[in-house]
């Protein structure tokens, strides 16, 4: 069996692998219905997530004092994204151990800080083993219970909620009878021993910071082969440069002759544009445009077909100083204002009168 084989066949068999829970607690609570290709389908946990990677070996149980569940709505594909930032705003940190499960459009969750995990990194938590499958959700509410001997744990879990408690053997009963009787006929009350839990399959905690690590070590060693390739091409680039040079011998006196003609060419070039009649008028243009807006006149007539002439408007408060530096003069006085125009302009009115 190859790799790819392998992890398709405990993609498979995980999540049925967490019914065994069910096995023995018919006593207590209705048996969980059959799992369909379709409910497997829906569904999903952080059991195959963990399965599929480099994680340890899961070893005693371990009930964390500061265990935290939650549900929250499933977008799939994004459950670990999900999970991972509620978990991060429950817990008050970044560092976060996760395990869920995942059916139709909603994922329940467990999470506890890294660090209450930091001498027990090879445990579990016989509740993550609980989490409602497929096959479960007919069944909900139900209640766990765990009584040890220093301390006693409550978990609620119901199709919208999910809740965690924590107290004395008397407390924690106490608040399991009273959450029973506030969901109604339909909820169950299950309690966990040492021998259920026995049966149960292990769900290991998923940690999100394991799995960043080995994103940053692959990223490196991505970082390094990219390196590698970088520096070999550019060898071979540099090689076969090298080659070409030394193939290639061209006369440096006809290189440089060839500089200085195409470099003559560009200049004569260069000097043609200056010197060109366009830029003449382009420049005569723009100085008349400046002066008008200088004196918040405008433009009406600029004709270049024989000789250059221009018409403009200006406001009677135009001095005969600034319209005379534009090379203008007065022709006649309307409701815009004053209008102007040069020597050719009103010669050209003159001209078209006496025709």
């Amino acid at each position: 069996m190859g790799i790819g084989e392998f992890i398709e066949w405990i993609k498979r068999t995980a999540p049925k692998a967490l019914n065994s829970r069910s096995e023995g607690l018919d006593g207590e609570g209705a048996a969980a219905a059959p799992r369909t290709d379709s409910d497997l389908s829906e569904s999903s946990n952080a059991m195959i997530k963990t399965l599929t990677g480099a994680v340890s070996d899961v070893e005693e149980f371990y009930f964390p004092p500061d265990l935290i569940g939650g549900i929250c709505p499933r977008i799939a594909g994004e459950e670990e994204e999900i999970v991972w930032n509620a978990a991060a705003e429950a817990c008050d940190s970044e560092r976060v151990h996760v395990v869920w499960q995942s059916v139709g459009n909603t994922i329940w969750y467990l999470a506890v800080k890294s660090g209450d995990l930091a001498s027990r990194g090879n445990t579990w938590c016989p509740l993550a083993a609980l989490l409602p499958t497929a096959g479960d959700i007919a069944n909900l509410p139900i209640c766990y219970t765990y009584f040890g001997e220093e301390m006693a744990v409550l978990m609620v879990v119901a199709a919208e909620e999910l809740h965690i408690f924590r107290g004395t053997a008397a407390v924690v009963r106490a608040k399991a009878e009273r959450t029973v009787r506030e969901l109604g006929e339909k909820a169950s009350s299950i309690n966990i021993d040492l021998f259920r839990i026995g049966q149960m399959t292990p769900v290991p905690w998923y940690s999100a910071s394991l799995f960043e690590d080995r994103a940053r070590r692959i990223l490196a060693a991505v970082s390094v082969l990219a390196s590698l390739f970088i520096v070999g091409t550019s060898f071979l680039v540099w090689l076969s440069a090298s080659m070409a040079m030394i193939s290639v011998r061209q006369d440096l006196t006809e290189v440089l002759e060839r500089t200085k003609t195409k470099s003559t060419q560009m200049l004569r070039q260069a000097e043609d544009l200056r010197s060109s009649p366009l830029r003449e008028q382009l420049e005569k243009f723009l100085n008349v445009n400046d002066g008008l807006l200088s004196l918040n006149g405008f433009l009406t007539i600029y004709d270049i077909e024989k000789v250059t002439r221009w018409r403009a408007v200006v406001p009677p408060s135009a001095t005969a100083d600034r319209i005379s530096a534009l090379g203008g003069k007065n022709i006649e006085s309307n409701d815009q204002g004053v209008s102007i125009g040069n020597d050719a302009e009103i010669t050209y009115e003159a001209n078209k009168e006496r025709r």
